[in-house]
């Protein structure tokens, strides 16, 4: 776990991109990050797949020539998707209480993390496949980047489906020490995904430790219509009392059906009850009824 927060960032790096019938180079910015907006008229597929684009950084002859890059593209054949949380939500990392957790959280590799009660079989269920998932799945998490390969591990031994995860770059910069709050960086991935595919709605997923369901009920009033169900996982019993049963229920106001448990075994009852496959229209035409 040193060894992969122990990063070492090389900025100014040239770093080209192709993919789509383009090429774009940039360089790599004062922590060692880049990225890339690439222009496409090709639409999306039928169905929810895996495309790619390649990297490779002229110039540096000990680098790796090519790198094979995925791309999620979401399929034409299902107008919903899943935007979930990571710590606690899908892994079991106990970021609610450090000092209780410390060895689990500082020591455990991916092998020996659990999953949270009933994510693989909740998420293999809305996934189908989780190498190749029949609906697009976004992950969005306060979690730094540095542990993204231990997060994909991760997935990958718990058939969790894979999919883009927005984590958070804890580096400190010129404009902002600590870079975002962890309010303002889910908030901006979350809608950010919402406003890039206009045509999806969404389930999010999360847990009550870190103020997930305060994000959620802003982005349900922020976006009416588009977010079918908002599920959480109760991490400290109390989901269901004080200012979160307040939120929970204002969601639930909107039209929005909620589920909250110690674990999501009883969520794909849940999931099944949805009218999730509705076209969009009518889901918002059912929101912005304002009779029982």
């Amino acid at each position: 776990m040193m060894e992969i927060y122990d990063s070492n960032e090389l900025p100014g790096i040239t770093v080209r991109c192709e993919g789509y019938n383009c090429v774009q180079e940039t360089l790599s910015d004062e922590e060692g990050y880049f990225e890339f907006t690439l222009p496409t008229d090709s639409g999306l597929p039928d169905q929810t797949s895996w495309q790619h684009v390649t990297l490779s950084t002229p110039g540096r002859r000990a680098q790796q020539a090519i790198l094979k890059i995925p791309v999620l593209a979401p399929g034409n054949n299902n107008n919903w998707g899943i935007i979930s949380d990571i710590d606690d939500t899908v892994v079991e990392t106990g970021a609610t209480n450090f000092l209780k957790n410390w060895r689990r959280v500082i020591i455990e590799q991916p092998g020996d993390r659990l999953a949270v009660p009933g994510a693989s079989s909740l998420y293999k269920m809305m996934a189908v496949d989780h190498l190749a998932p029949a609906r697009p799945f976004f992950y969005v998490s306060s979690s730094p980047w540095n542990l993204y390969g231990f997060l994909a591990e991760f997935m990958e031994l718990n058939g969790i489906p894979h999919g883009p995860m927005f984590l958070k770059d804890y580096g400190v910069d010129r404009h902002q020490l600590l870079g975002k709050s962890h309010d303002e960086h889910k908030l901006d991935a979350i809608e950010g995904v919402l406003r890039f595919y206009p045509g999806l709605r969404f389930l999010l997923i999360g847990d009550n430790g870190q103020r997930d369901v305060s994000i959620y009920a802003k982005v349900v009033s922020d976006y009416p219509g588009r977010i079918a169900a908002v599920f959480i996982r109760d991490v400290d019993g109390s989901c269901r009392t004080g200012p979160e049963g307040a939120l929970l229920r204002q969601i639930e106001a909107h039209g929005v059906r909620t589920f909250c448990g110690s674990g999501f075994d009883d969520a794909i009852a849940v999931v099944k009850e949805l009218d999730l496959d509705r076209p969009l229209e009518a889901a918002r035409a059912v929101a912005a009824d304002p009779t029982p």
